[in-house]
């Protein structure tokens, strides 16, 4: 085996070729809009149906210059006018269907050609050849070698042991030859070595705090070589050494914490971060890449338009009851309250919005902190003077505090042991 950049095992049947390393890592995506960009009170799209992406968002595709075909190439220096042009490589071995080299095709590439080409055409082409060995060498060069023990590896992940004892071709190999090397992609270099430290049982090389970042990755390799037993034994010191606290507002961070509430089974943390998720999210959750269940996100997503729902029919219903004269202690009481209430929901277009998730840029809190925030009228009761002293009309229906109730803006979170059984 080739000489290790990491030497956990000195003495390791298994050399782990990390390719790509420290790639990036819960990347948010472009195409998605930034958790921070302000959203409206009320937004106008409360009620737009799913958005399809307009036309014109598909790139069209360029056509090609007329140019393109004008004339012949030059020929190549060193090739008289009157000989036969070089033939451009046959496509038709480009396309070939991979497979095992014969023993006569080998003979054939290491004889070399036939004839000899004509006026030194085959030196100035090997010369102008891409260095495709350099190419090689070069990601040789930036990938990491990691020398472990396949036994420490067989016992403690379901996914190393099929790897070396499940008849794939890295299984023959090391059955073969006693040592192999095994490739690995994308990982970061540190969490990897984190966790291959944790499953030599070398607990003096591991650090007792980590970031919550590194933290995430971790627990990414360890979801995905399964081997969460091994790993769990540090997770309650890393996770009580974490700097970085549950955010309140919906980020990059939160889901970081959601991933590592669920996949280490913390379920004040997991209800904590669902609830932030669902309360100050302004549009589908994105997971980042990280392997979250499909049906959290699902689950989140269905709760937080629900309770938009809920909210948004609740503003609607407290409107018609006014109109109807259900709510409000009298004539004067419901009628001036259903003006308010209509020209604060015209001029915030709600008036004539309908309940239809899933409610791009709208957040639940926000929406709560704007009902709390509506302006209540002011009046007099009917026949009697001002004298100098408040006789603001009071009855259970003159603010609109007393008609909408207490708002939480806030979702509970959810319950992680009901979401197993989904």
């Amino acid at each position: 085996m080739d000489r290790a950049t990491h030497v956990i095992d000195p003495d390791g049947e298994v050399i782990i070729v990390l390719q790509n390393a420290n790639a990036p890592f819960a990347a948010i995506s472009e195409e998605k809009p930034a958790a921070e960009d302000p959203a409206p009170e009320w937004p106008a799209e409360v009620a737009v149906q799913p958005a399809e992406w307009p036309a014109e968002a598909a790139a069209e595709e360029p056509e090609w210059p007329v140019e393109v075909a004008v004339e012949p190439a030059e020929w190549p220096v060193g090739v008289e006018a009157d000989e036969p042009a070089p033939e451009w490589p046959s496509t038709a071995a480009e396309h070939a269907p991979a497979g095992p080299a014969t023993e006569e095709a080998i003979d054939r590439l290491t004889e070399g050609p036939a004839d000899e080409p004509v006026g030194g055409v085959a030196e100035e082409s090997a010369a102008e050849r891409p260095a495709e060995p350099r190419v090689a060498e070069q990601l040789e060069e930036n990938c990491v070698r990691i020398q472990v023990s396949a036994k420490h590896l067989i016992l403690a992940s379901s996914v190393f042991k099929k790897i070396l004892k499940g008849g794939w071709k890295e299984s023959v190999t090391y059955l073969q030859e006693g040592s192999v090397e095994i490739t690995a992609d994308s990982w970061d270099t540190e969490a990897l070595l984190i966790m291959l430290r944790i499953l030599h049982c070398q607990s003096y090389s591991i650090p007792r705090k980590l970031s919550l970042e590194m933290l995430a990755k971790v627990a990414v390799l360890a979801d995905y070589y399964d081997c969460r037993e091994a790993v769990d034994l540090l997770a309650s010191t890393w996770i009580n050494a974490l700097d970085e606290a549950i955010p309140t507002r919906y980020s990059r961070d939160l889901m970081l914490w959601l991933w590592v509430a669920w996949y280490f089974r913390l379920p004040a943390e997991f209800k904590k971060a669902t609830a932030t998720a669902m309360s100050w999210s302004h549009d589908w959750i994105d997971t980042l890449g990280l392997p979250i269940p499909d049906k959290i996100i699902r689950s989140i997503e269905d709760r937080r338009n629900g309770k938009i729902t809920d909210l948004i029919l609740q503003i609607q219903n407290i409107r018609d009851q006014l109109q109807s004269d259900n709510k409000g202690c009298g004539f004067e009481c419901s009628s001036i309250m259903y003006g308010a209430l209509t020209k604060q929901m015209h001029q915030n277009t709600l008036l004539s919005r309908g309940p239809i998730a899933p409610f791009p840029r709208l957040r639940y809190g926000l929406l709560v902190q704007s009902v709390q925030s509506l302006k209540s009228p002011a009046w007099c009761e009917p026949g009697r003077r001002y004298s100098g002293f408040s006789q603001r009309h009071t009855c259970s229906y003159s603010t609109f505090k007393l008609l909408f109730g207490d708002l939480n803006d806030t979702i509970e979170g959810l319950d992680p042991d009901g979401l197993m059984h989904l």
